[in-house]
């Protein structure tokens, strides 16, 4: 009887898990960049990781220009109307994939998720999205939930 019982318990447990789980989910859908998704701390390391080997290629001000020892080929500026045209509608996730993916140019990949998402916290207080209380956490399904838009949208 008492292994029935646990076992019983397990799954209401188990089952009370996953219903708060989903819910949490269905509460964080929806969410856009104008939301307060990252906290300004987690801006101010992204600041500090930005610096090196991004900053090299896209700017001290995320402005965009030659890439590092090249006269020819130019990063786009990561701040501004030309970046907010390319990503408005895209996820959060999707801007992540791009710089954990591709970036930095001469080591694409090399950067650990952690250090990509503080990176992304700053340039999102750089193109004026306001910082919330919490970190971004650096998970896919997170990210994927929150949309890019222009203010109020």
């Amino acid at each position: 009887m008492h292994g029935k019982f646990t076992l019983a318990a397990l799954v209401v447990l188990t089952a009370s898990a996953a219903r708060f789980h989903g819910v949490a989910k269905a509460q964080e859908a929806g969410r856009t960049v104008w939301d307060g998704v990252y906290s300004a701390a987690q801006a101010e390391l992204g600041k500090h990781r930005y610096s090196g080997p991004c900053g090299s290629c896209h700017g001290r001000a995320l402005e965009g220009g030659h890439i590092f020892g090249s006269r020819t080929r130019t990063a786009p500026a990561l701040r501004g109307e030309a970046f907010l045209s390319h990503w408005i509608g895209h996820s959060v996730g999707d801007l992540f994939n791009q710089i954990s993916t591709y970036m930095p140019l001469d080591h694409p990949g090399s950067l650990s998720d952690e250090a990509n998402t503080t990176i992304l916290a700053f340039i999102m207080q750089e193109n004026g999205f306001p910082p919330g209380s919490r970190d971004l956490p650096a998970e896919m399904a997170v990210m994927e939930t929150i949309k890019i838009g222009g203010q109020g949208k």
